[in-house]
């Protein structure tokens, strides 16, 4: 069983074959794939999304779009966490590649993300980009951390163990599969497989064999692939053990 953890399907790339789309990561393996609403335009139409069986949602506000938080958002998206096909605050983080949002700004809407996701008692998927020093610092003082995963991990592995450390999940996605991708490599072949989700991030990031194109959550196959030859595992044993951190995780229900 694959689950696609991480999926932008809402994405306006998918307006002319979203369903053809959903329906060929079915028919490939996928059990469930999670809709991300990241941005308060799009949270709407992953709602209506997820109504469909097997898709699953999760509601935040992404780093770039921090300067978009505020009273209003917060009680449109608490009552979009309420949701029973929900599973996560997500995603939210630090990204200073582009910093769309001041980087003071995406701290404290950051934090504030954290503390909502212990208070409602959801898991969190943690973006970051180019931030994994200030990203840590954080997680090092706040009094309580929620479960979650750290998505699209581009770190070293050193930081790899010290995410784990905090009881983090590692999400492992398209990179993988580049040619120059070995300090991602690395944290693969060191971090157990009961650490680590399978993501597409759709429609980006598309494996090496489909790069250049765009991204669907069919191609998460394609990630446990080269998590399996890097590791040395069965396919199948690690599209199994990627799924059971991922239902375990996000307590997945159909």
């Amino acid at each position: 069983m694959l689950i696609d953890s991480h999926a932008h399907t809402c994405d306006e790339k998918f307006d002319n074959d979203r369903e053809e789309t959903l329906a060929r990561a079915f028919a490939g393996g996928v059990k469930y794939i999670i809709e991300v609403g990241c941005e308060p335009e799009s949270w709407d139409k992953v709602f209506e999304l997820s109504r469909k069986e097997n898709v699953f949602s999760m509601f935040g506000i992404h780093p770039q779009d921090a300067s978009k938080f505020n009273e209003a958002s917060l009680n449109r998206m608490k009552n979009l966490l309420n949701d029973k096909k929900c599973v996560a605050v997500g995603e939210i983080g630090l990204d200073y590649h582009y910093e769309y949002s001041p980087k003071n700004v995406q701290k404290e809407v950051f934090i504030k993300q954290m503390e909502l996701a212990v208070e409602i008692n959801k898991p969190v998927s943690i973006h970051c980009r180019s931030a994994y020093e200030d990203m840590l610092k954080i997680l090092r003082t706040l009094n309580k951390i929620p479960k979650g995963v750290i998505h699209c991990f581009s770190g070293n592995l050193n930081e790899a163990k010290e995410v784990l450390d905090m009881g983090f999940l590692i999400g492992i996605d398209g990179p993988c599969t580049y040619p120059k991708s070995d300090k991602l490599k690395d944290v693969i072949a060191n971090v157990p497989i009961n650490k680590l989700l399978v993501e597409t991030d759709c429609p980006y990031l598309a494996p090496q064999l489909f790069r250049g194109q765009r991204n669907e959550p069919s191609y998460v196959a394609e990630v446990a692939k080269k998590i399996a030859e890097v590791k040395g595992m069965q396919f199948e044993e690690v599209c199994n053990a990627t799924a059971a951190n991922t239902v375990n995780l996000f307590n997945l229900r159909s």
